[in-house]
């Protein structure tokens, strides 16, 4: 059974879908619990993910979509109610360390063996909190009605006092791990050395209209020309650009993008390991990826996809050209520090 978008939400939303799913999992299961964040992702998921592995294995996915798939594991720490869901990098390595995920050996999850290895979710001692299924990129979103990309080609262009008003960014969580993180690139640093990038930051705050929390808002700003530009998602770039809204690009800066990978991970003690693990596989592996990429834009992280001659057109290379524009962090020591940086982001902000 396929379920739609809107029977997905209907039926498994917030607190009332986490109350009507059973309490713990049983032995074994004919349907896989998927925890998703909604809308585009969800989409995804169902799409590229969950219904060709039920095709192809006899099993069930449900993607249940929540607000967040995190704080989900963390509510249901003992007792799992999902066997599995989305993550970003930093989460999962938050999750990791709270020895709140099942890990795996690599001969469970052999599709990781085509993911370059520093990508994974892993231990300490090598074994696998999840798997990679693909990543997108947070560079510079551009309206062309308002401004033109060579505008933007460093992130040092944000902190140009010409832009003073005419800017979207979003909220210091975010600031801290992402922006921070390419402002200091710029600066000359990195994610262990950020004063550089501080006052990039706090240069292009100034020239911010609006902070905003919601990625919707976000979209909107872009779409109609509200802000000149942001640093953003390429994938939202690319369903903007699907929806024919062409005169938002995405700018890859000279000092690079920034590399976001997304992670797959189960709760510690799930049900149905084997078949969880299978699972996971599948989602490593290069058939799904390329039909998410093809569907939503995410990147596939498994070296055997292929970029179809559209794809490259779309994204004006092929993979490996894209994966060398993109910085990829230490994404432990950002998740260890992202408390500290996102009280001292706070401090600066009040200040303006």
């Amino acid at each position: 059974m396929n379920l739609t978008r809107r029977q997905t939400i209907a039926g498994a939303l917030g607190t009332a879908a986490a109350l009507s799913l059973p309490g713990r999992l049983s032995a074994r299961t004919d349907q896989l619990l998927h925890a998703s964040w909604g809308g585009g992702t969800g989409d995804t998921w169902t799409h590229s993910f969950a219904t060709p592995y039920q095709e192809k294995s006899g099993t069930a996915v449900r993607v249940v979509e929540v607000p967040n798939p995190e704080a989900q594991f963390r509510a249901q720490a003992g007792a799992p109610q999902y066997h599995t869901g989305i993550g970003t990098f930093v989460q999962g390595v938050n999750l990791m360390r709270d020895d709140m995920l099942e890990t795996f050996s690599i001969d469970e999850l052999p599709a990781m063996k085509d993911i370059d290895e520093k990508y994974w979710l892993k231990t300490p001692d090598g074994r696998l909190a999840g798997v990679t299924p693909y990543f997108a990129y947070y560079g510079i979103a551009v309206n062309t009605n308002e401004a033109s990309v060579d505008d933007f080609q460093s992130w040092k262009d944000l902190a140009n006092e010409k832009w003073r008003g005419r800017l979207g960014m979003t909220r210091p969580i975010y600031l801290s791990t992402y922006d921070l993180t390419m402002f200091s690139i710029a600066a000359g640093g990195d994610e262990m050395n950020t004063a550089g990038g501080m006052e990039l930051l706090t240069g292009m705050a100034r020239n911010v209209l609006i902070v905003s929390n919601s990625l919707a808002q976000q979209n909107t700003m872009l779409e109609r020309g509200e802000v000149a530009a942001m640093p953003f998602y390429s994938t939202r770039v690319w369903a903007l650009n699907e929806a024919g809204v062409d005169y938002v690009k995405m700018v890859i800066p000279t000092e690079g993008s920034l590399l976001l990978p997304y992670a797959v991970f189960a709760p510690k003690g799930v049900a149905d390991r084997e078949q969880v693990a299978e699972w996971l596989n599948y989602c490593a592996s290069a058939a799904p990826q390329e039909s998410g990429m093809a569907y939503s834009g995410y990147i596939p992280a498994n070296s055997n996809a292929v970029a179809t001659d559209e794809i490259k057109a779309k994204l004006g290379m092929d993979y490996t050209d894209l994966r060398a524009k993109l910085y990829q962090p230490d994404w432990g020591y950002i998740a260890e520090h992202q408390k500290d940086t996102v009280a001292a982001i706070d401090q600066m902000m009040s200040t303006l």
